[in-house]
């Protein structure tokens, strides 16, 4: 990816797009472009972190995995969305995983040169703080779904925010495998389809592979508080 093909893709990504153009064409220059294929790592946990990264395109997850190999998606990336986020105030290291989910186009920045960027930048230092304010509420949500609620409750509260983050109405259109999501949520993808089932027999949702449509909005709600019979 040349000089010119990076300062336009820069310039569509809501993060980018209120820097002053000086500081894009520094920005684009000191860029690197990497290309992962799906279940490559895209950081590694514990290791020294000293760029910054965005997604330019496809789609990628940031998750934990534990002693026994379990892994928790922490969040979902897209297009426009960065990661490796702490580099900007902390030195230490990555504190979790990023693998691609898809082909995924990444760009690495030294964090110095994006910290720079931002301090010239009140529009972009605004749109990071908006983003990083929306990672921990979505970060404190999760936290609440899996200690408070059971399975069932904790798919209704994915599909009902993958609903409105997607604007689709009652459709939910699934970007990643039922596997992918069974880790989001906390389960293994035996429960997760069980879980499923049981909110299709309820009259909540059909399920039709990657597709999701909710045909009882206020009845997976209460699933979602938790409150069902039986």
């Amino acid at each position: 990816m040349d000089q010119t093909a990076r300062m336009i893709l820069l310039r569509s990504l809501p993060l980018f797009g209120g820097m002053p153009e000086a500081r894009l064409q520094t920005l684009a220059a000191n860029a690197r472009a990497t290309r992962y294929a799906p279940g490559a790592l895209l950081a590694v946990k514990e290791q020294a972190a000293d760029v910054f990264h965005c997604i330019a395109t496809g789609q990628a997850k940031v998750y934990r995995a534990g002693p026994d190999g379990r892994e928790q998606t922490l969040f979902l990336l897209g297009p426009g969305e960065p990661f490796c986020l702490c580099t900007l105030v902390d030195s230490a290291s990555f504190p979790a995983f990023a693998a691609a989910l898809a082909e995924t186009l990444v760009l690495e920045f030294p964090t110095k040169a994006l910290a720079e960027a931002i301090q010239d930048s009140p529009q972009a230092f605004t749109d990071l703080m908006r983003l990083m304010c929306g990672r921990f509420k979505e970060a404190m949500a999760m936290i609440e779904s899996l200690a408070l609620r059971d399975l069932p409750g904790r798919v209704a509260v994915f599909l009902l925010h993958e609903a409105g983050r997607a604007l689709s109405g009652d459709l939910v259109r699934l970007s990643i495998s039922q596997r992918e999501v069974a880790k989001i949520v906390g389960a293994t993808p035996e429960a997760l389809s069980r879980a499923l089932k049981k909110l299709a027999e309820a009259g909540h949702v059909v399920v039709r592979g990657r597709k999701i449509e909710i045909r009882d909005r206020a009845g997976l709600e209460a699933a979602a508080a938790g409150n069902t019979e039986g």
